[in-house]
């Protein structure tokens, strides 16, 4: 049980991590002995915890009127009115090429209604996550590792 927990719990530190995140934590889950289900679980906690430390902390930060000043200095109801529209599209994308910390800075900065930005981004960390262990299995199987 303790070397379940300590595995389960690298996993989700490694998918927390701004560089590895879920591509290198899924894997290492399933290379590490973890079932599917639970390295997925682990994997999209540790990576959507990004998402909501950023979330918040933004909205904490938000109340200070110099930073309030700044935030809105790099904005444009231009952008906003794009995020809004594409917002969905482009977090969905956004999750696999560039990572949860930068989008999560980018959807606060752009504005992005918090409420739409933290389902749309969960839903994406669920589905990458599911993926990377779909293709992990489909190697493993095809190539006959651990058989």
């Amino acid at each position: 049980m303790v070397e379940y927990i300590s595995k389960a719990f690298l996993v989700g530190f490694i998918a927390f991590l701004p560089v590895l995140e879920i591509y290198t934590a899924v894997p290492i889950g399933i290379g590490m002995g973890l079932d599917y289900f639970s390295t997925v679980v682990f994997s999209v906690i540790g990576n959507y915890a990004p998402v909501l430390l950023l979330n918040f902390g933004y909205e904490r930060l938000n109340r200070i009127p110099k930073v309030q000043e700044w935030f809105a200095k790099l904005s444009s109801q231009r952008l906003k009115n794009w995020i809004d529209s594409y917002g969905i599209g482009f977090i969905v994308l956004g999750v696999p090429l560039i990572g949860v910390w930068p989008l999560t800075v980018t959807m606060k900065l752009f504005r992005m209604n918090s409420g739409l930005f933290l389902i749309y981004s969960f839903i994406s960390v669920v589905l990458y996550s599911v993926a990377i262990a779909g293709i992990v299995h489909t190697g493993s199987d095809w190539l006959h590792i651990g058989k």
